[in-house]
């Protein structure tokens, strides 16, 4: 334990501060952490005295130090544990004493908007990279947490850092992204997006990062082996690798007893199969084969739609149209008359367009279903996805009926089975097979029975 070892654990974690004041011949060398310490007490308490009482020997600062605050460092792990939770090291001649000087992350710190719990916290990344860096370390404090920093954008000069658990990452995956942040030419970098368009050479429609605004689902993940990367100014953490089976997967469920999750996750699975298909399943039953279904139904829906001017596959599209802008509006216009808008547009244009024979009431139904269930999805890049799916489901239905929707479902398919999210595949073969992770896919298992990490993405399987 020496300032040489601080000095190398310095290369992966550029908010750790080391200071060498020099009195006459004596070094005395400050190091903390400048995203978990209160910059004015170091200076205060620390900095001041040193420099104004020529202070020489550990036992001058202790006599100089409120000696409550005071903590005797005997063996590295101490050493470590201070600093992780705010402490300031102050050495001389590989000595060390701690003295406390953190800062409170939770001031300034607002609620998340998007990723809402019922349990767990609600704090949430802000527009402040050194906020956001504290928070992250004081949940995860671990030497093997390591933090790469980089400065990407000509005119932007943009701080991006990467995250990763040394000792369960992939090697290879971190060595991959690194050469992609090294290489990254960009003018300017605004936001995470930025950082993920250059990153994300093929057009996918389904999405491969997860973006999240919350630190406690950043430390699960990288507690999992998976890699952050943090956008100065950016209120949003990108999270990868990626996979098919964390679309059904939220915060809330690492807060929630594991068969209420096993349930909404069901529900999830099921939303979203509704959701993609249900629009263009009707319009091929009722197109194209409609002896498919029961008379008395079939009847029921052609009485639904005497006096429609429109054939179905206009109507649908119209249907998908109005609500689209319905949702797309109620995003943008101010939070106030939010709320009243989509009841106004939901309900008054709805029964309108019904009243006017414009429309068919069970068409409203179809699409209204569709359009609800991927508001179970808080993932915006995910719930565009969803919408370009359908529309594929639709467009495919209306002209070829149910060979139209299969061959849009052996689409669907066959594209996310050969998608892969940084060299991972997309969908896993273990992540369906192997019972390890099977207890944390579609249906949770209980917490202390989750005593493996996901195989595909580290080799150090076993949880502390």
């Amino acid at each position: 334990m020496n300032i040489e070892d601080l000095k190398n654990f310095k290369k992966y974690n550029p908010d750790l501060k080391i200071r060498e004041l020099r009195n006459d011949n004596t070094s005395v060398y400050i190091i903390y952490f400048e995203t978990l310490c209160k910059s004015n007490t170091i200076n205060d308490f620390i900095l001041k005295p040193i420099y104004d009482d020529k202070i020489k020997t550990l036992d001058d600062i202790k006599n100089k130090l409120p000696s409550g605050n005071l903590l005797e460092i005997n063996d590295e792990n101490t050493l470590y544990d201070n600093l992780y939770s705010g402490f300031t090291i102050i050495s001389i001649d590989n000595k060390f004493i701690s003295f406390e000087t953190k800062e409170s992350l939770d001031s300034g710190i607002i609620a998340a908007t998007n990723e809402k719990v019922i349990k767990g916290p609600k704090d949430a990344f802000t527009e402040n990279y050194q906020s956001n860096v504290g928070l992250i370390r004081k949940r995860i404090r671990s030497k093997n947490l390591k933090v790469n920093e980089y400065t990407i954008g000509t005119s932007s000069k943009t701080k991006v850092a990467l995250f990763y658990l040394d000792d369960i990452v992939n090697k290879d995956l971190v060595n991959k992204i690194e050469k992609k942040l090294k290489t990254m030419s960009l003018d300017y970098v605004a936001n995470s997006n930025y950082i993920i368009d250059a990153m994300s050479k093929k057009n996918n429609i389904m999405p491969t990062n997860i973006m999240t605004e919350r630190p406690d689902l950043t430390s699960f993940l990288l507690m999992e082996g998976r890699i952050a990367i943090m956008v100065e100014n950016s209120p949003q953490v990108i999270i990868i690798p990626m996979f098919f089976s964390d679309t059904i997967h939220t915060i809330d469920d690492y807060y929630q007893n594991s068969k209420n999750v096993s349930v909404t996750r069901i529900i999830r699975v099921i939303a979203f199969i509704i959701s993609v298909t249900i629009p263009g399943m009707y319009l091929a039953l009722t197109t194209f084969n409609q002896e498919t279904l029961p008379t008395s139904l079939l009847i029921n829906f052609s009485i639904q739609r005497q006096g429609v001017p429109f054939p179905s596959i206009v109507e649908a599209l119209i249907m998908f149209l109005i609500f689209e802008i319905l949702k797309e509006s109620d995003t943008r216009i101010p939070f106030v008359v939010g709320t009243s808008m989509s009841i106004v547009g939901a309900l008054v244009l709805g029964q309108a367009a019904v009243d006017a024979g414009l429309i068919s009431p069970i068409m409203i139904i179809i699409i209204a279903v569709s359009s609800v269930t991927s508001f179970l999805f808080n993932d915006n890049d995910l719930v565009n996805a969803i919408r370009v799916w359908k529309l594929i489901f639709i467009l495919l239905s209306a002209f070829a009926g149910l060979y139209g929707f299969f061959i849009a479902l052996l689409l669907f398919l066959v594209k996310i089975s050969s998608m892969d999210s940084y060299g991972f595949d997309y969908v896993t073969v273990d992540g369906i097979l192997k019972s390890n992770i099977q207890k944390n896919g579609i249906i949770l298992t209980k917490k202390f029975k989750l005593n493996k990490r996901n195989s595909v993405l580290t080799k150090n399987t076993e949880r502390r």
